[in-house]
């Protein structure tokens, strides 16, 4: 197994999680349509293409990332240009001629906000040509739309068009869902890093997704962590001991895979010059993974879809945090009074931040605390001050 940092995890690479893919196959058998709900770096963009990389029989999988479109005449158009790529349509030309001489006759001759217009003139949405796709899908497999960074298409529609814009495209993937022409032909997995209950909640949508069946990708437990960090040391020529080992789960705490490979990687680097792993040792590699600012700045940066005061606001709590390790729900609802929050957008913010994979609030329901003392470590040193 390779040391991954960044990239997602495939083949040998693979950290196997048999339970949330039995999960996710469940629904996808069943024709439940599902939102896999993960913070950020935990590996839900690997487990997605392990679905990719290895469908059961009888099903085409296909992902697609949408995080650039911010309109959503752009995300109908990263949609439909992902059912008429060759790849797809060579594995089911043979037995789908039907879909297959469809996709062949469609020409677009111009594209803009209204939606495109076909060889015949008849200007037609985005979201219309979608949907004539999928209902002429006439395969004796199913289909599989997987959609990364969902949650971040509907934040920029929000953005960039505005509220309506967002509900109208909730509203119109619900219809897709519900529309018996579509029903046991396709099955959606809507995912993101960040959290669509979240986002839709906001604009006091939820009843446009309440139909979801949520998939929940949580940390590592203590065991898989330290059979994963094995894992990897062991792949690499790693000698590390319990003690050792004991200690960098002490410092990591927060036991996502993206951390575990970030300190294994730096750990390495440090084991060619001398190859010895102790506390020492350790908190160098934790220090020099901190140092990298690729690593973290996505944190930051992430908080830029809000708006000038809610990203403020998000910041600042974020920073008291970092300083002071604990910060209690009643002085984060007063700095939102600061930047004329009302108390619901500050605890819709807050609970972003939550869902995000920031902070928490597990060990006491008033009191806030990061998930991950590296991440604390690095806000502090590089937002903070």
């Amino acid at each position: 197994m390779t040391v991954i940092v960044g990239p997602v995890a495939r083949g040998e690479n693979f950290l196997d999680r048999p339970f949330i893919l039995e999960d996710l196959w469940d629904n996808i058998e069943s024709g439940t349509h599902t939102l896999l709900a993960a913070p950020r770096r935990v590996g839900k963009t690997s487990l997605m293409f392990r679905l990719l990389d290895e469908p059961k029989e009888g099903y085409i999988v296909l992902y697609i990332i949408s995080e650039s479109a911010q309109s959503a005449s752009k995300f109908w158009e990263i949609l439909f240009e992902a059912l008429t790529e060759e790849k797809f349509i060579s594995s089911i030309k043979i037995k789908a001629q039907k879909l297959y001489e469809k996709l062949k006759t469609i020409r677009i001759n111009e594209a803009g906000i209204e939606g495109i217009k076909f060889g015949d003139s008849e200007s037609v949405d985005y979201a219309k040509a979608f949907k004539e796709v999928l209902k002429n899908f006439d395969s004796n497999k199913k289909l599989v739309i997987m959609m990364d960074e969902f949650s971040q298409t509907i934040e920029n529609v929000i953005k960039y068009e505005g509220v309506k814009q967002a509900e109208g495209l909730l509203a119109a993937h619900r219809t897709l869902r519900q529309d018996p022409n579509i029903m046991g032909k396709v099955t959606f997995i809507y995912a993101g890093s960040i959290g669509l209950e979240s986002v839709v909640s906001g604009i006091n949508a939820m009843h446009l997704i309440i139909d979801l069946s949520a998939v929940k990708v949580p940390p590592l437990d203590d065991v898989d962590a330290s059979k994963f960090a094995r894992h990897l040391c062991q792949s690499n020529e790693i000698d590390i001991d319990d003690a050792s080992l004991s200690y960098m789960f002490e410092k990591i705490e927060w036991y996502i895979p993206f951390h575990i490979q970030l300190v294994v990687k730096e750990i390495q680097r440090l084991y060619r010059r001398d190859p010895i792993v102790d506390e020492r040792v350790i908190d160098k590699a934790i220090d020099n993974a901190l140092g990298n600012r690729q690593y973290f700045e996505h944190w930051e940066t992430r908080l830029h879809v809000l708006g000038k005061n809610e990203n403020t606001f998000a910041k600042e709590v974020l920073s008291i945090i970092s300083e002071h390790k604990m910060f209690a729900l009643n002085e984060i609802l007063n700095i939102g009074n600061k930047y004329t929050l009302e108390e619901k957008d500050a605890k819709n913010i807050l609970k972003s931040l939550v869902d995000d994979g920031y902070i928490n609030n597990e060990d006491d329901i008033k009191m806030y605390r990061f998930n991950s003392p590296i991440l604390r470590t690095w806000w502090y040193r590089n937002v903070t001050n």
